[in-house]
């Protein structure tokens, strides 16, 4: 109505007030300019030229209802031009707005994109977080595999030492019946002295015969006696030789029933060790078998070798014996001669015929002794093959078990495999499809809430559209007087703040290149320290291993305690240098970490600009990070396969060592069967064997538990990480939620704007907007730093944890290691403490 008047003022009074009506039409095409601006902010389309024409109509309907009035042309004229020009500079600021918030629709899908390679890339550091803890646990169980055979390795010493012992007191024993033994020869040959001794007395005496013919009879008499006594040595000579022979048979059949007594024994406990050992003691029975049959093969040789020796005695007993027989003959021939000469009695003859009569029993009993020791040969050959055909069978037995084991074994190994491997893929497959379900049911009812939400809007705003025309018709006047003075004030708003805008960016451009340049050689001294710092550990690792295998080696042959207390010095010196390095860790993460923070308050004033370039340049960060992962993810396959490697050749040693020791325990039951005459020592002997298989029982019992609990802590180990793997995933989808109620609340904000003082404040909510962007860039920035620095502690926890060294004390890091184990599975999947935790409420 404002507007009216003037024009019936400027009728009214003339050409002097054309300017006031003037200022009203710009007055009014501001406003209405205002209104348009509005109606397309809020998602409503109106004609501007509608508009104008309306008002063109009520403004000549006031005019021509005006009686005694008449109309200006030239004004109306004038006015119309200047009204058309309004509309186009209308135009051309509804053009700007639409391109302004083109480019913000373009952000807002950049930004979404990021999110999900965001996304992606935290799916690749969990899995490779997944990956070094599965690398961390075959580590722990070579480790375990190199304790325990540590733990052998001292069982053995032990074993060795006691066999030392027994060695030594055979060894004296043994000296002292080889002493008897020779105090037995020496009297022996002393017997053998006097018997030659006695035969030349026996000579000298026969010759002596020849010349004392007359005294035949007394030498006769001392003849005969002297034939008692040699009849009687002859006799007891023979019982010795049949009692030695029957001692013979006796111990051999003692020692037959004793190893088949041993031998029975023996394949009891082996069967029940290859029930519970499975493959660890197989080798070590056929070894015993084997060592019993050199026993078997030494005894029988001695056996044989010594009745060697009393066949030849005997023989040589014989050959005495026929000697004293033709000495006896040629005393015969000199009796016929007495006879002749002096008629000698008829006793001497049958004297003579006692002595041929027992020359021949002497000669059947020999060839008795030479049919006895036949038949023994005989049967001592029909045992050793019955001996070898047993030891075959069970051979035979022996190798069909350990195949059928190990059958056995594969086919458990396969099947744990695929079953695990099946599970964990059935797993992530369900986990990924309830994560998606979820996603798309969220998705879909946030789109059908918006859209309810919106039409209401709608609705309210055209029924707001409606009421606001017609109170912009009133309002026209009033704004056409501020009109001028808005659009220059306007206009020199603009032209300021785009001039400050300017320089802003110069100088942040310029900020921001001084932060990634530092940033950059920070990053590069810490990737070049880390590097030296794992080089020297190698190195000093190496020549640490160097050293210790050489004293290793010449500790072995001298002392098995200095191996100890090198093993307890070398474990004391490992921990050492692992403390240091961890708290040397601590204190460059305690340091990076306030590094981030400052950097992360420096971040948030980045602009739009910068926002483009940084997210290449971290891209371009990323994926050479990630192939300097893979590499070093090789790397740390290569260091676990070289310490398999030095595993599997710790265990040849060990094999080596326990082939030393049983050839020992070979020699020590070698000796003991040679001491066969001492039954109390075999029992104790017995004992002892009795008293090791129930220690090797007691100790393959506590491997059992052990291989238990370690099973379930494996297993309590798997759900601790399957409940941080779904708090980790519910965190990540409330952090989702977050980031699109925000979106939505930025989209609301924009849609909602009921005045166009928001349009002179959009560079404002731009940089809002812009630095909200960049906050949670940052924060994902930083979350990204913080898992690349948790991948460098394990990797520095795995190039330089205790379990590379080449010997331990089995106690202290069996414990130490379950631990580690634990804390690595608690902080691999952890959100540092800057990254904000969104609510439901936000």
């Amino acid at each position: 109505m404002s507007f009216v008047r003037n024009i019936f003022g400027k009728l009214g009074h003339g050409e002097q007030q054309k300017d006031t009506g003037a200022i009203g039409h710009e007055e009014e095409v501001d406003s209405d300019d205002e209104t348009d601006s509005e109606s397309s902010d809020t998602g409503i389309g109106t004609s501007d030229a509608g508009i104008a024409t309306s008002a063109s109509d009520l403004d000549c309907s006031a005019i021509v209802d005006v009686p005694g009035v008449e109309a200006d042309c030239s004004a109306i004229s004038n006015f119309f031009g200047y009204w058309k020009n309004l509309i186009n500079q209308e135009a051309k600021f509804q053009c700007q707005l639409n391109d302004l918030s083109k480019q913000l629709s373009l952000r807002d899908a950049e930004v979404s994109k990021l999110r999900f390679q965001i996304e992606e890339l935290q799916r690749d550091v969990f899995a490779k977080s997944a990956g070094m803890d599965r690398l961390q646990a075959e580590l722990q169980s070579a480790n375990k595999e190199s304790d325990a055979a540590k733990q052998r390795l001292k069982h053995l010493e032990e074993d060795l030492q006691t066999s030392r012992q027994k060695f030594t007191e055979l060894a004296e024993q043994l000296t002292q019946k080889t002493d008897s033994f020779s105090d037995f020869q020496g009297s022996a040959n002393d017997k053998i002295a006097e018997l030659q001794h006695s035969i030349r007395e026996l000579n000298n005496k026969i010759d002596s015969l020849e010349s004392q013919i007359e005294v035949l009879e007394k030498e006769k008499e001392i003849l005969e006696k002297q034939k008692s006594e040699l009849i009687e040595k002859m006799k007891e000579e023979k019982k010795n030789f049949d009692e030695a022979l029957a001692k013979v048979v006796r111990e051999k059949t003692e020692i037959e029933e004793k190893w088949t007594i041993e031998f029975e024994k023996i394949r009891t406990v082996n069967i029940v060790k290859e029930q519970e050992l499975l493959d660890d003691f197989e080798w070590k029975l056929r070894e015993i078998e084997q060592t019993c049959k050199k026993r078997l093969q030494e005894k029988d040789k001695k056996i044989e070798e010594q009745l060697r020796e009393a066949c030849k005695e005997a023989e040589v007993k014989l050959r005495d014996a026929e000697k004293m027989m033709e000495e006896v003959a040629s005393l015969k021939s000199y009796e016929v001669e007495v006879q002749n000469l002096r008629g000698l009695t008829e006793e001497q003859k049958k004297s003579l015929t006692m002595m041929l009569d027992q020359q021949e029993e002497l000669k059947v009993a020999d060839q008795r002794l030479k049919d006895e020791t036949k038949r023994l040969r005989k049967i001592v050959d029909m045992e050793k093959e019955n001996l070898q055909h047993m030891q075959r069978v069970h051979n035979q037995e022996m190798l069909e078990k350990e195949r059928k084991l190990q059958i056995k074994l594969e086919e458990a190994k396969t099947e744990i495999a695929t079953y695990w491997e099946s599970r964990l893929l059935h797993e992530c497959g369900r986990l990924k499809s309830e994560l998606e379900q979820i996603y798309l049911e969220e998705k879909q009812a946030a789109i059908e809430s918006v859209k309810a939400r919106k039409e209401l809007e709608l609705q309210e705003a055209k029924k707001n559209w409606e009421k606001k025309l017609n109170e912009v018709v009133k309002e026209v006047e009033n704004l056409n007087r501020s009109l001028e003075s808005k659009e220059t004030h306007f206009r020199n708003e603009m032209e300021r703040l785009q001039s400050k805008k300017d320089s802003d960016i110069m100088e942040l451009r310029r900020i921001m290149d001084k932060i990634d340049m530092t940033h950059h050689e920070r990053f590069e001294k810490m990737v070049q320290e880390h590097e030296e710092e794992i080089e020297r550990i190698n190195a000093e690792h190496e020549r640490n291993v160097k050293e210790i295998e050489a004293n290793w080696q010449l500790q072995v042959n001298s002392m098995g305690s200095k191996l100890d207390l090198i093993k307890e010095q070398m474990e004391y010196e490992a921990q050492l240098k692992v403390q240091d390095l961890i708290d040397q860790h601590r204190a460059d993460l305690d340091k990076q970490w306030e590094n981030l923070v400052h950097q992360k308050d420096e971040a948030i004033r980045l602009v739009e600009d910068e926002y483009l370039t940084k997210y290449k340049q971290l891209e371009e960060q990323f994926y050479t990070q990630q192939k300097s992962h893979s590499s070093r993810e090789v790397e740390l396959l290569k260091t676990i396969d070289s310490l398999k490697n030095e595993i599997m050749s710790k265990n040849s040693t060990i094999d080596d060592l326990q082939n030393n020791v049983e050839v020992l325990e070979g020699g020590v039951q070698v000796l003991n069967q040679e001491v066969a005459s001492q039954n109390d020592k075999f029992a104790k002997y017995k004992t002892d064997l009795e008293h090791r298989v129930k220690g090797l029982q007691e100790y393959i019992v506590k491997l059992q538990m052990q291989h238990r609990r370690e099973n379930e802590e494996h297993r309590a180990q798997l759900a601790h990480v399957q409940k941080q793997n779904q708090s980790s995933m519910e965190q990540l989808q409330r952090k989702c939620q977050c980031l699109t109620k925000l979106f939505e609340e930025v989209r609301s904000r924009y849609e909602r704007r009921e005045s166009r003082q928001e349009d002179l404040n959009i560079i404002s909510d731009l940089r809002q907007v812009i630095a909200e962007q960049e906050k949670d860039l940052a924060c994902l920035n930083e979350e990204k730093r913080y898992f690349q620095v948790k991948l460098m502690n394990l990797e520095k926890f795995l190039t330089q944890s205790p379990g590379f060294g080449p010997e331990r004390s089995s106690p202290e890091p069996q414990e130490d290691l379950p631990s580690t184990s634990e804390d690595s599975g608690r902080s691999s999947i952890v959100i540092p403490p800057t990254i904000p935790e969104c609510d439901d409420e936000e």
